[in-house]
């Protein structure tokens, strides 16, 4: 493993004794997740591999039910949440957990209790509520030194605002909650001054009760810029900036981890605020070390790198996303409707799986020529990648009805699915692929 790996790890375990007591630095082995070893091989992993079971629930399509643009799935506490672009806004749909529709949740106004059509929706994983986060405040009024987040319960009614604390340089933008009475929220992308922590956890009355200490990054990433900020009815003069590279934080149980693009090591904040390494992505000469960046892509270059938001974690597995770039062994290309016909995009990205159990990391090879994903050997399905994996270890990816149709078409699917597409209409609902991982 390359040097420059270690020296983060030695970082990041000063880090954590400088701000955490000894019982913190102990906390479990950190798992070294191979990559280096596994690029320009891989192999196809079937379902029944990874989960125990696999069922398809149609969601019931009436005209109050439809699903918008840019659709994601989530299951908690036992109900499917469908969130989609509406009407320049973003709503959920929510179905119990056979697929009846149960309401949408859009409360988008100007009363109290509403919220701007800009603003990002998260499910609150403990409770099945909604929280909202307003960014047209943000946008309006980049001066602005204090901001909230709204609270819903599991039927859409309001509950209150939460005032998010305010940090000597940066603003905490975006929550996710860590328990009943515990949040944890990261520094914004940029910031006026240079920012001091990577981000906080607090508790319900907005006290910060831990600071999320600052991850190293590389030399050749800029610190500083200068922009020009555009608000709506005014505009700023150009001023300098300070790039903040917060990690992604993304929840795993009763945990949060935070992963970052430009460290190779995985951190983990627990219920009693110990925060600590956990994995350490080996990807040794294919580390992300170039000074020169001119043409980079995520298709060229002579590094990898990880797609933040793809990390998804189950007791025993973790799945994540790699820009393989010139190392991709399968590269493929991407079909996508434009405005004026088919548009071709070609892609150099791949899955991984690392399983916790037995520390191996595979590649994922394409089960279906351009397709990512995990072999369905259980139903016959299209290639299965989660788009969450919730606290119960229910992985759920979303599939239209014309892509099953025409999956169908093609192979022959088996139990509830066979029935399923037999009743499918090209304008229905799309169908949600529930697996439960070992």
């Amino acid at each position: 493993m390359k040097k420059f790996r270690f020296s983060l790890i030695a970082a990041a375990l000063l880090a954590v004794a400088s701000c955490g007591s000894e019982s913190e630095i102990k906390q479990g082995d950190i798992k070294v997740i191979d990559l280096a070893a596994a690029v320009g091989g891989g192999k196809i992993v079937k379902m029944s591999e990874v989960a125990d079971d696999i069922k398809y629930v149609p969601l019931e399509t009436t005209d109050s039910s439809l699903i918008g643009m840019g659709a994601k799935v989530q299951i908690e506490n036992g109900r499917i949440y469908v969130r989609s672009r509406n009407s320049n806004s973003t709503d959920v749909k929510v179905f119990d957990i056979d697929g009846k529709y149960l309401f949408t949740f859009n409360r988008t106004g100007r009363g109290p209790e509403e919220y701007s059509p800009m603003s990002k929706i998260e499910i609150d994983p403990v409770t099945g509520g909604f929280m909202v986060f307003d960014m047209m405040p943000l946008i309006t009024n980049n001066s602005l030194s204090s901001w909230f987040f709204k609270m819903y319960d599991r039927d859409g009614n309001y509950l209150k605002n939460i005032d998010i604390p305010q940090i000597d340089a940066g603003k905490l933008v975006f929550v996710r909650r860590l328990n009943k009475n515990l949040f944890v929220s990261l520094v914004g992308s940029s910031s006026k001054e240079p920012v001091k922590i990577n981000g906080a956890a607090f508790d319900s009355l907005s006290n910060i009760v831990f600071e999320i200490p600052l991850a190293s990054i590389p030399e050749y990433a800029s610190k500083e810029s200068y922009v020009e900020s555009i608000g709506i009815g005014k505009t700023t003069s150009e001023g300098k900036t300070y790039a903040a590279y917060p990690p992604s934080i993304r929840s795993f149980k009763d945990v949060v981890r935070f992963v970052n693009i430009y460290n190779d090591t995985i951190f983990t904040l627990d219920q009693n605020l110990n925060y600590f390494p956990s994995f350490v992505i080996n990807y040794g000469n294919y580390a992300n070390t170039s000074l020169d960046r001119s043409g980079i892509t995520h298709i060229k270059g002579k590094h990898i790198t990880l797609d933040l938001l793809s990390y998804m974690e189950s007791n025993r597995f973790i799945m994540m996303n790699f820009f393989m770039r010139d190392y991709a062994h399968e590269p493929y290309d991407e079909y996508i409707q434009g405005k004026n016909g088919p548009v071709t995009i070609p892609r150099a990205n791949c899955y991984g799986i690392f399983d916790k159990q037995t520390g191996f990391f595979n590649l994922l090879n394409q089960p279906v020529k351009g397709k990512l994903g995990l072999l369905d050997d259980i139903k016959n399905g299209p290639p299965f990648i989660p788009g969450h994996i919730n606290a119960d270890d229910y992985a759920s990816a979303l599939f239209s009805a014309v892509q099953l149709i025409e999956h169908a078409e093609v192979y022959e699917v088996k139990g509830d699915l066979k029935e399923i597409v037999s009743k499918l209409k090209d304008t229905d609902n799309p169908v949600v692929a529930i697996a439960k991982f070992k």
